[in-house]
């Protein structure tokens, strides 16, 4: 161990071939299974959560897999809303991600390459984290626990269940690592190098993220440029060029969309909802197997998915040892306090209601949310992740002053517990998992497999224009996308139901009142051969009731019914 004012950051240790460095990476490899496991038994059709976004991803992975291989762009879906196709990054993609798991997803499926991804990411995160920390205490112990804590927060967990790109943390301790070696004078051009790449990945993993990173990072830069008192002159403004030149290389793919006007600014009372509340940072998750139950009882949360903000009350604890004379925790703790900030979004709220809903007193986040671009942003719980990660770093580092004190209090044979600085360390990790482990439920699993209809439109030969109706909500479109992956037909889908392309806004107006020969008619025009009526869907609630569609059938000569299957009607023009 490295004797430098109880473990400060100056211990610069290279990663060697040592048995301890193996052993760090079994563990989290061993935790990834851990976090995987319901889907092991079945990788190639399992997803964690319900219909929803996870079907989105499954589909950007199969695509982007498959214009890998066919050599196309991968940011473009040529069979969808043709002539134009589909804008992939009309969505938060971790685009870069699903390109490292191509190689899998042609083996296994893109139900597979979606698992392989998440727990790839599961996996980064974790060692990212144990990296830092393990660079400037040279404690393998701090590591684990900054790392353990990162890997395993419920935040990560929740997100999860259909939000890949949110999972992708991995970047963000990688940002802030190169960005605070390249605030010193005259950084040398590897340092400078290393952030463009942070930087770089950190906006192929989430647009989000990306935002995220450069409000915080502009804090994090100029609290260490006043902690460390340094000469803004002397070198350490290259620092804001890596990090520009490495968010328009990642943003790139997205620069390019917002060229068709597709992207539109969310107004701010679509987003005050998803406002977080202080006592989500410390309300513990409903999903842990032992307490979980009560949580749920006692504060029921209901936009759990985006609010599970718990940074755990054992990191929480070694952060504050942390605290003691530990030289970058001005920098972590204000960095972390401004995320918070961010993270409580336009006003404040509590159990989703705002405290002052006519008269709200505004929060930074309001006014930011004017700005261009920024305005894209729906939910400012997602800066919450900043926090988590810090007070996961701090706690590695609290974890390594206190492994290392046990150590030499070993060494002058103290108490048995500092006798056994070996126990400390298990002990900390322990408390670690079992502060944050959560379960998943059996319910909570879905089983993706290609729909009978998309089936049948594979065993339909020739390339020809399909329209399913009515496309109502995402749910129903993500199946439409998904099963493009089945049949290579062409149809009509969103990527995000706030950024339509004009191809399928026109499709969706030539739709309304259908089925009529008038929307027949306007129909017919796309050059569309069938269409499809998913029977369950008009339910007279959603879309008219089923026997009245049938009677308009009736009427509309346009149309003749081809066949039923599995509860899809499938109609072709005469």
């Amino acid at each position: 161990m490295v004797r430098l004012k109880n473990v400060q950051a100056q211990a610069h240790p290279t990663w060697k071939i040592h048995p301890g460095n193996y052993l760090v990476v079994v563990i989290f490899i061993c935790t990834t299974i851990a976090m995987m496991y319901p889907m092991v038994a079945a990788p190639t059709s399992m997803l964690l959560g319900w219909p929803g976004d996870n079907i989105q991803h499954v589909y950007a992975v199969g695509w982007i897999a498959e214009a890998l291989r066919t050599g196309v762009s991968p940011f473009i879906d040529p069979h969808i809303n043709p002539p134009e196709g589909l804008a992939l990054t009309a969505t938060d993609l971790p685009y870069l991600g699903y390109i490292a798991v191509a190689p899998l997803t042609w083996l296994f499926g893109p139900v597979f390459g979606y698992n392989a991804h998440l727990a790839l990411t599961h996996f980064l995160s974790g060692l990212c984290a144990y990296l830092w920390v393990y660079r400037l205490t040279n404690s393998r112990a701090g590591g684990l626990v900054a790392g353990l804590a990162f890997m395993l927060v419920p935040f990560r967990h929740a997100h999860s269940y259909g939000h890949p790109n949110i999972v992708s943390t991995y970047p963000l301790p990688l940002f802030f690592w190169a960005l605070d070696e390249s605030l010193r004078p005259q950084p040398a051009r590897k340092v400078l190098a290393g952030l463009i790449g942070a930087t770089f990945l950190l906006g192929t993993a989430s647009q989000y993220y990306l935002i995220i990173g450069l409000l915080c990072g502009l804090v994090y830069a100029l609290l260490t440029i006043v902690t460390r008192r340094l000469n803004p002159l002397r070198g350490v403004w290259l620092a804001a060029p890596a990090v520009l030149i490495g968010a328009f290389l990642a943003a790139t793919p997205y620069l390019m969309t917002a060229r068709e006007g597709i992207y539109t600014d969310y107004l701010t009372e679509g987003t005050r909802v998803w406002s977080a509340s202080p006592i989500n940072f410390i309300a513990p998750y409903h999903l842990h197997p032992l307490w979980g139950e009560l949580v749920a009882q006692l504060r029921p949360e209901r936009l759990w998915v985006e609010k599970t903000l718990y940074v755990g009350l054992i990191p929480g604890v070694l952060a504050l040892v942390a605290l003691h004379r530990f030289e970058r925790r001005v920098v972590w703790l204000g960095t972390g306090l401004f995320a918070f900030i961010l993270a409580l979004g336009t006003d404040l709220h509590t159990g989703n209601i705002p405290l002052q809903p006519d008269n709200p007193i505004w929060l930074p986040a309001y006014y930011l949310h004017q700005l261009p671009v920024i305005g894209l942003m729906r939910v400012w719980a997602r800066f919450g992740v900043v926090t988590i990660l810090f007070v996961a770093l701090l706690a590695g580092i609290g974890a390594a002053q206190l492994a290392y004190r046990c150590k030499v209090a070993s060494s002058s044979k103290g108490s048995s517990l500092s006798q056994r600085p070996h126990l400390l360390t298990l002990l900390m990790i322990l408390l670690v998992v079992l502060d944050l482990s959560p379960i998943t439920r059996a319910n909570d699993l879905l089983m993706l497999t290609p729909r009978p209809i998309d089936t049948w439109l594979a065993q339909q030969p020739g390339d020809f224009i399909v329209g399913f109706e009515p496309v109502i909500d995402a749910t129903v479109n993500y199946y439409i996308l998904f099963g493009t992956l089945i049949h290579q037909k062409q149809t009509f889908a969103f990527m995000h139901e706030t950024h339509m392309s004009p191809i399928f806004q026109d499709f969706n107006e030539r739709s309304h009142g259908f089925p009529d020969s008038i929307s027949a008619r306007r129909l017919r025009e796309l050059g569309i051969r069938y269409l499809l009526l998913e029977k369950h869907i008009y339910d007279g609630k959603r879309a008219f009731r089923w026997d009245v569609v049938e009677q308009r059938l009736a009427e509309t000569p346009e149309l003749y019914v081809v066949t039923e299957v599995d509860g899809v009607v499938v109609l072709e023009f005469r």
